[in-house]
């Protein structure tokens, strides 16, 4: 779903008029509150490198009016991306203010031009019920336009949309209904697209013929890429398996792994083998 040119250039003559001049500092201590982590995330998140993602500017950033005006300079020249974090800095008032109205607007007009982030976070937005009524089928909608835009991740939302128990409802006001088979399809999907935690979520269920026919090998399949990736579940997953298959070698290899990847589990699991005579 993308706007035409025209309309799109509609959207940049009202931008001066939408954003303010300078932003209001958020209440509280700063460094509280760059403690919580928020909901969403920043198109650029990781564009020069990850020590240099938007959200290392504004941790660092010694005037935040100063990072404000770039990015609302930005976003008045026609960047898509500066117009998304604009949004998301607003859905969760993290460095100042939060104003969960204009963000949506900002994140609307970013995601109609065709940002799968901006996509996203519409979707934690109505998840979450930050400045409107929790909603998840709109927020599933938005997931799926952030998936089809190219956005992998939206596909591990929607895999937690339609499987978990809170999200259950029948009532009028936000009717939802979970759905095992479906969770797995969307986990699935987003194993197929790259998806670390998809593919652990996918080859979990595989393995152990969780909501879906136990398939071994398709299982060790995703939850090896997973692993590789650094999840570092599917490597506990993988040396349990192997441990109990009688496969020492990659038993040995994978609690190993998983031991780099910080597990306390596979830590344990390694004693243990110290210890049996």
């Amino acid at each position: 779903m993308r706007m035409n040119m025209s309309a799109a250039s509609n959207i940049y003559s009202m931008l001066g008029r939408l954003l303010p001049e300078r932003v209001v500092p958020a209440p509280g201590r700063a460094h509280m509150r760059r403690l919580y982590s928020g909901v969403g995330m920043p198109a650029q998140r990781a564009a020069l490198g990850e020590s240099f993602s938007l959200v290392s500017l504004l941790d660092e950033a010694p005037d935040l009016q100063a990072v404000y005006a770039d990015l609302r300079g930005q976003a008045l020249d026609g960047s898509v991306a500066a117009l998304n974090d604009l949004g998301w800095i607003w859905l969760n008032g993290r460095y100042w203010r939060a104003d969960p109205v204009l963000a949506g607007h900002l994140l609307r007009m970013a995601a109609l031009q065709g940002s799968a982030v901006a996509w996203f976070n519409l979707g934690q937005q109505y998840y979450f019920g930050k400045g409107v009524e929790i909603a998840y089928a709109s927020a599933a909608e938005y997931y799926r336009h952030a998936f089809e835009a190219g956005l992998a991740e939206a596909a591990a939302a929607l895999g937690d949309l339609f499987e978990e128990e809170v999200c259950d409802s029948d009532g009028e006001s936000n009717p939802w209904q979970t759905d095992a088979r479906r969770a797995y399809e969307w986990f699935l999907r987003g194993a197929q697209r790259g998806d670390a935690r998809c593919r652990f979520e996918a080859g979990y269920r595989l393995l152990h013929g969780f909501q879906v026919n136990a398939d071994s090998r398709a299982g060790v399949y995703w939850l090896e890429l997973a692993a590789v990736a650094g999840v570092v579940q599917a490597a506990e997953e993988l040396a349990l398996h192997f441990q109990v298959g009688g496969n020492e070698l990659r038993y040995l290899f994978w609690r190993d792994q998983a031991i780099g990847l910080g597990s306390p589990l596979a830590l344990a699991m390694k004693v243990e083998d110290q210890l049996r005579p």
